[in-house]
């Protein structure tokens, strides 16, 4: 009979994500950092949830340190931004500057329907778009 070998799940200390809420002048972001997937996106749908029902008419999901997010993350993003709509107001994810989460919101054609944009150093911030409706728009051609 063969051997099997347990390898543990990684403890509270390794989970690789991290979130911080503040709040100014009616805006409250929601700073992620590491890795969003399945064991951690729950993480980020409890903060942006948080966020949203604080009565901020706009909520930002700064994805400027986050390195990797699959499509649990995804379902979060897409679930608060349902959310921010249906109660009048804006979710925005911005510092994306991770090219797999570049990449995972432009082959789902998401990019424009959570406003996505990079910030850092020389980026102009958009101004928030008018609550309501928007369209998702097709994936753009590699």
């Amino acid at each position: 009979m063969a051997r099997r070998r347990h390898v543990p799940g990684p403890t509270p200390e390794e989970v690789a994500a991290a979130v911080t809420t503040s709040r100014s002048d009616g805006r409250v972001t929601v700073a992620v950092a590491g890795e969003i997937d399945v064991a951690t996106a729950p993480l980020l749908a409890e903060a942006l949830h948080e966020a949203l029902s604080d009565g901020a008419t706009r909520v930002e999901a700064d994805f400027s340190e986050v390195s990797f997010c699959d499509c649990s993350g995804l379902n979060v993003l897409l679930r608060a931004e349902r959310d921010a709509r249906a109660g009048g107001r804006t979710l925005r994810v911005a510092g994306v500057r991770s090219p797999q989460v570049r990449r995972l919101l432009e082959m789902t054609g998401t990019t424009s329907m959570i406003r996505a944009e990079e910030t850092g150093a020389g980026a102009a911030p958009r101004p928030d778009p008018p609550a309501g409706p928007t369209p998702a728009s097709p994936p753009s051609a590699p």
